[in-house]
C-alpha cells in the first residue's frame, strides 16, 4: 500500500488559509446582506420566518444542512473506522421521520400557525408542559451545538497551530454574526451554499483516500478486519450498532429532533404553504442520505490507509474525532487548498446547525417565555430583544463547546445521548396529545418527568461506567508499521498490537456475571429515545385514568 507519511508539525499550508478564511468570510456577507436588504422590515415573523415565502428548494438544503453538521461529515467515517460498515444503516434512518413529519407535524404546525412548537402543549394540554418542554429543548440544543463547535474545533486544531479554545471562539464569533444580523434568510441562504462546500469537501477526501489504496485494497482490508459487518442482525439491545439498534433508535431519535425541534418547525413555516413544506422536507432527505454514504465509505477507505498504523494509537493525534482531518492534511499535502477545503466543509456543517439553532433558542425564549407575560410588546422591541438574545446564546453555546472536551465519548455518541435523553420524552408527549385522545396534562407531564429521570440514570451511568466487553468497544487496531516517532526529539521504537479477524460484536456475555454494568449501563445509547418514549406513553396513559 502506497503511502504519504505525515511529517511532525505538518499544517495548513498558505492556500488552505486562504480558502478557508474566504468561505468565513462568504458566511459573515450574507448576513450583512441581509441586515441592509430588510432594513427596513421591522418585523420578528421576517427574522425568525423569512417572510413565511421561502422558496421549498433551498430551504430543503438549508435543513439538510441543520441535520448534516460536522457531526457527519467528521463524526460519521470516525465510527465506520472504530466500529465497521455497520453505519451503513445510517443512511436510511432519516427517511421515517420525514414520513412521520410530512403526515402529522407539517399541518400541524401551518394550520394553528405555531410560532413555537410546544405552543401546541399548552392548547392540547396545560401551559406547565410548554415551559417545561421549550426549557428542556433550549438546554438539549444549546448541549447539541456546543458538541457541533467542538468538532471542527478539533478539526482546525489537528491541521493548524491554533488552540481549541481559539477555534471554538472563531467559530462562536462568526455563526453569532451573521444569524444575529441577517435572521432566517440568511441562514437558509447560507446553508445552501454550505452544502455544495460541504459536498465538495467530503467526496475530495472519500475520491482521494480511495484513490490512493485502491477500492479492491478498501474491500479486503475491511474483511480482514471484520468490519464487513454491515448485516450485523443480533437482536442484543447491549451491542453498540446492529441492524435493529441503528434503523430503531435513530428513526425515533430524528423523528424527535425533526418533529419536535423549533429548528425545523420555523423551515416548515418559511413556506407558505403545507405542500411547499412537505416538498421542502421530500427535499432534505437525498442530501441527508447522500452525505451520510459519503461519510460512511470515507470512514472505510479511511481505516484501509491506516490499517497499520493508527495515528491515535501512535499518538499523533489525540482524539478518533481529528482522524479525517489529518487524513486530509496527509494525502493533499502535494494539492495547495484542497486540505483547506475540506476543514471549511466541516465548518460549513457546524455554521449551519449553530446557525439555525441559536436562531430558534431566541425563538423559544420569546415566544414561550417573554410574550405570554408581555403580549403588548411592539414589532421593533420584540425584534431588538431577540437579537440580543441571539448574542447571548451564542455566548453560552461557547461556554458548553467548551466543556464538551472533559467528556470521553465520541461526537456520535454524545449527540445520540442528549437526543434520545432529553428529547425522547418530549416526542412520547407529543405522541401522547396527537394519538391517544383520553391523555390528561397530569399524566403527560408525569410520563414525561419519570421518562426524562429514569433515562438521565441510565445515560450517565453508561458515561461514568463504560463497558469493558467486545460489545462495545471499538474493533482492533494496530501500530505494527509505524514509523518511528519523533515529537520528543527522541528515537521511540513503536509497539505492535495484534490484528484479530473476530468481528467482535458477535461476542456474547453467557459467561460474564449480571451487574448493573453489563445490563442497563450497557445498554446502546441509541435506544436511550425509543425506551423514553415508551417510558412516557406507559407512564403517562394508565396516570391520565388515574386522574381524569
Amino acid at each position: 500500500q502506497t503511502r504519504i507519511k505525515m511529517s511532525d508539525g505538518t499544517y495548513f499550508g498558505p492556500v488552505d488559509f486562504v480558502v478557508f478564511i474566504g468561505m468565513l468570510l462568504v458566511a459573515m456577507g450574507i448576513g450583512v446582506f441581509y441586515a441592509i436588504k430588510d432594513r427596513k422590515e421591522k418585523s420578528k415573523d421576517n427574522y425568525y420566518f423569512g417572510g413565511s415565502n421561502m422558496s421549498p428548494i433551498p430551504l430543503g438544503l438549508s435543513m439538510s444542512a441543520t441535520f448534516i453538521s460536522a457531526i457527519t461529515i467528521i463524526g460519521f467515517p470516525t465510527e465506520t473506522y472504530l466500529f465497521g460498515s455497520i453505519v451503513f444503516w445510517y443512511c436510511f434512518a432519516s427517511v421515517i421521520p420525514t414520513i412521520v413529519a410530512s403526515l402529522y407535524y407539517i399541518p400541524l404546525v401551518h394550520r394553528l400557525k405555531l410560532k413555537s412548537i410546544f405552543m401546541y402543549l399548552e392548547l392540547r394540554f396545560h401551559r406547565y408542559l410548554r415551559y417545561l418542554a421549550s426549557f428542556l429543548s433550549i438546554f438539549t440544543m444549546i448541549f447539541y451545538m456546543g458538541n457541533t463547535i467542538y468538532i471542527p474545533a478539533l478539526a482546525l486544531n489537528a491541521v493548524s497551530p491554533l488552540s481549541i479554545q481559539w477555534t471554538i471562539a472563531i467559530t462562536s464569533l462568526v455563526c453569532t454574526f451573521y444569524t444575529t444580523l441577517g435572521g432566517m434568510k440568511a441562514v437558509i441562504w447560507t446553508d445552501a451554499l454550505q452544502s455544495v462546500i460541504m459536498l465538495s469537501g467530503s467526496l475530495a477526501a472519500l475520491i482521494k483516500t480511495t484513490l490512493v489504496g485502491g477500492f479492491g485494497n478498501v474491500w479486503e482490508t475491511l474483511e480482514r478486519s471484520g468490519r464487513l459487518n454491515v448485516f450485523q442482525m443480533n437482536p442484543d439491545p447491549r451491542i453498540r450498532y446492529t441492524f435493529w439498534s441503528i434503523m430503531t433508535g435513530v428513526s425515533v431519535t430524528w423523528c424527535g429532533a425533526l418533529c419536535n425541534n423549533q429548528a425545523i418547525t420555523q423551515r416548515f413555516l418559511s413556506c407558505d404553504s403545507v405542500k411547499s413544506a412537505r416538498i421542502a422536507a421530500a427535499f432534505a432527505v437525498l442530501p441527508n442520505v447522500g452525505f451520510t454514504l459519503i461519510a460512511v465509505m470515507t470512514g472505510c477507505a479511511m481505516y484501509a490507509y491506516y490499517e497499520t498504523c493508527d495515528p491515535v494509537l501512535n499518538g499523533e493525534v489525540a482524539k478518533p474525532d481529528q482522524l479525517l482531518p489529518h487524513l486530509v492534511v496527509d494525502i493533499f499535502q502535494e494539492v495547495p487548498g484542497m486540505a483547506g477545503l475540506f476543514v471549511s466543509a466541516a465548518f460549513s456543517g457546524t455554521l449551519s446547525t449553530v446557525s439555525s439553532g441559536i436562531n430558534s433558542l431566541a425563538a423559544l425564549l420569546l415566544e414561550d417565555f417573554i410574550l405570554p407575560r408581555k403580549p403588548n410588546l411592539n414589532q421593533v422591541m420584540q425584534l431588538t430583544i431577540s437579537k440580543f438574545t441571539v448574542v447571548s446564546f451564542g455566548g453560552i453555546v461557547f461556554c458548553f463547546a467548551m466543556l464538551i472536551e472533559k467528556i470521553g465519548a465520541t461526537v456520535i455518541q454524545i449527540g445520540f445521548t442528549i437526543a434520545g435523553t432529553l428529547m425522547g420524552p418530549l416526542l412520547g408527549v407529543f405522541t401522547l396529545g396527537l394519538f391517544i385522545p383520553w391523555t390528561t396534562w397530569k399524566g403527560a407531564l408525569t410520563g414525561q418527568i419519570t421518562a426524562t429521570i429514569l433515562i438521565t440514570w441510565l445515560a450517565i451511568g453508561g458515561l461514568l461506567n463504560p463497558s469493558s466487553d467486545g460489545m462495545s468497544q471499538p474493533l482492533p487496531r494496530s501500530t505494527e508499521e509505524c514509523p518511528v516517532l519523533t515529537s520528543l526529539g527522541t528515537n521511540t521504537t513503536s509497539t505492535s498490537t495484534t490484528m484479530s479477524t473476530t468481528i467482535i460484536h458477535n461476542t456474547t456475555m453467557d459467561d460474564v456475571p449480571l451487574s448493573i454494568a453489563n445490563t442497563l449501563y450497557a445498554l446502546s445509547y441509541l435506544y436511550y429515545g425509543p425506551l423514553a418514549v415508551i417510558i412516557t406513553m406507559l407512564v403517562g396513559i394508565p396516570f391520565s385514568f388515574i386522574t381524569g
